[in-house]
């Protein structure tokens, strides 16, 4: 009988625990995304307001995390942080560029199943009508508790 009591207090605190653990981490995921949001809207600001002033060759400077993107107005990439703007394709038809056109600032994100990853891009139109963009790649939800599931495993044994 105490056995079975036993089992039952068990399952439901490790229910509880980890069902507490997923909530915990969609929580501090919003918080942190929009965290991360500011933080790009910021960076974007700078930028936008460094390639103003200097031009493209402001951009070259830059040392940083994140993905800076210049757009001409055509859509074709004329300076990118990442990948040489030789290789990239025509950035017209992307979300956060055309809305950054319309109404001046855009925002998308897209998310890669391949690498569990989601990123958010932010732009603004420039003066010249070229856009800049910044992104940055985070982990998504599942791929958090996936990561925390090993070391949970290993506390439980």
């Amino acid at each position: 009988m105490t056995k079975k009591i036993f089992k039952s207090i068990l399952s439901v605190a490790l229910v509880i625990l980890l069902s507490s653990l997923v909530m915990i981490i969609g929580v501090l995921y919003d918080y942190f995304r929009g965290v991360q949001k500011n933080q790009l809207r910021t960076e974007l600001a700078f930028a936008a307001e460094g390639v103003e002033v200097s031009g493209a060759a402001y951009l070259e400077g830059l040392n940083d995390d994140s993905c800076i993107t210049l757009v001409g107005e055509d859509g074709t990439v004329l300076y990118d942080s990442v990948e040489s703007a030789d290789k990239m394709g025509n950035h017209a038809d992307r979300e956060e560029i055309k809305e950054a056109r319309e109404y001046g600032t855009g925002e998308a994100s897209r998310y890669s199943s391949t690498l569990t990853e989601q990123t958010i891009y932010i732009s603004k139109l420039l003066s010249d009508g070229s856009v800049l963009r910044v992104s940055v790649s985070h982990a998504t939800v599942p791929a958090l508790v996936f990561g925390m599931l090993q070391p949970l495993i290993v506390v439980l044994l």
